[in-house]
């Protein structure tokens, strides 16, 4: 659990999707269960090498969870990518678990619908 125990004592998480166009898209604060497992679920994931898909420039474009002050982890179209201080790296998430454990993780009403 390298980021928790690198990071102790700091347990601010922030998840958000970024789905509107011209105004702020929803943030939200996420328990450190919910952090506990995305990285359950990203050790078992399989390293990407194929290409990523792009995200349309309308409409939802993924979702993030950021660990403050240097961890981030991007959620788009089954792909995930774990972005560090010393680069980033991304596995295949075919059955999008961590995409759904994010969005799921948003209070009741501020998502839009369908998002899920």
């Amino acid at each position: 659990m390298g980021i928790l125990k690198s990071n102790k004592g700091q347990k601010e998480f922030i998840a958000g999707a970024y789905i509107f166009s011209g105004r702020s898209d929803p943030e939200w604060r996420v328990k450190e269960e919910i952090v506990i497992k995305l990285e359950q679920i990203w050790n078992s994931l399989e390293i990407e090498a194929g290409k990523h898909i792009p995200a349309p420039s309308l409409g939802y474009r993924g979702c993030y969870l950021r660990y403050k002050p240097d961890i981030e982890w991007f959620v788009y179209s089954g792909v995930v990518t774990k972005k560090t201080a010393k680069g980033h790296e991304s596995r295949v998430d075919n059955n999008r678990r961590i995409e759904r454990l994010i969005l799921s993780s948003a209070p009741e009403g501020i998502l839009p619908k369908g998002i899920l």
